[in-house]
């Protein structure tokens, strides 16, 4: 090859190695940059949750009780549920089932975490826990309510289970001290329009057991004690109120009971 043909070979292959070189440096500054700019970003999918997942308690000490005599050969359950980001927690008590022939009852008190969103209002408290269930009819608002723990909202809405339809009446009750909410639902056995006189004196029989050291949740039910009618002494279908036969709290606690009040809780 003739020396200025070499030459000129030679000094394109050393620009074209240079320009690599150069190019490199540059990809290794602009990564170095975009690491030091969008740190927060890698970092933040670490942070908790916003929906944190709910545990069921495996075995629940009760710490409310609801007298239900006149529903007692249907069956019952007591199910606690918590969640650890904030210490939030649910007590439900039901009473029968969606799919099963006479009254569906269910009622929730919720206590919130310190990190608990706000309450909303009835009708989506309401919707948001009637999803698991085909819903028949929407929820929407149907008046008000006395009870022992005031004035309650209630909404109005069906479900439907094999074939079998049910009208509801649901309710939702939020409370600013302590920070809780008492909500739930009474279906009626088939589509006749629920009693409210029956859905009150439901309410007027849950009364608690134990708050686990809570003092401002003991004071709310005290208060609400004082408001109590008692419907059941005048109500022969509600006659056994006040010995309070058939409670869900008595067939889950008396075991319990004899364990030991302080018990530790497991999570499963």
């Amino acid at each position: 090859m003739p020396p200025a043909a070499y030459s000129l070979s030679r000094d394109i292959r050393a620009t074209f190695v240079r320009a690599l070189a150069y190019m490199g440096g540059l990809g290794s500054v602009a990564i170095a940059a975009a690491s030091f700019f969008h740190v927060p970003a890698l970092i933040a999918p670490t942070s908790p949750s916003p929906n944190p997942q709910w545990i069921e308690v495996n075995r629940p000490y009760p710490a409310f009780e609801l007298a239900m005599p006149d529903q007692s050969a249907k069956p019952a359950n007591y199910a606690i549920w918590r969640r650890a980001i904030d210490g939030a927690r649910k007590d439900v008590l039901t009473w029968g089932t969606a799919a099963e022939p006479g009254p569906f009852i269910s009622i929730e008190i919720y206590r919130s975490g310190y990190r608990t969103e706000p309450f909303i209002d009835p009708d989506s408290e309401i919707a948001a826990r009637i999803v698991p269930y085909t819903v028949s009819d929407d929820v929407k608002p149907a008046g008000r309510i006395d009870s022992k723990f005031g004035t309650v909202p209630l909404v109005d809405f069906s479900i439907a289970t094999h074939g079998l339809k049910r009208r509801c009446l649901g309710f939702a009750r939020a409370f600013t001290r302590p920070p809780m909410q008492i909500a739930g639902w009474y279906c009626s056995p088939g589509e006749e329009i629920v009693d409210r006189a029956a859905l009150a004196c439901v309410l007027d029989r849950l009364t608690i057991l134990t708050a686990g050291g809570d003092p401002g949740l003991d004071a709310l039910f005290a208060r609400a004690e004082v408001k109590r009618t008692f419907c059941g002494r005048r109500d022969p279908i509600f006659a056994a109120t006040t010995e309070r036969t058939g409670s869900i709290s008595r067939r889950h606690g008396r075991l319990s009971r004899h364990i030991g009040l302080r018990e530790t809780i497991q999570l499963r």
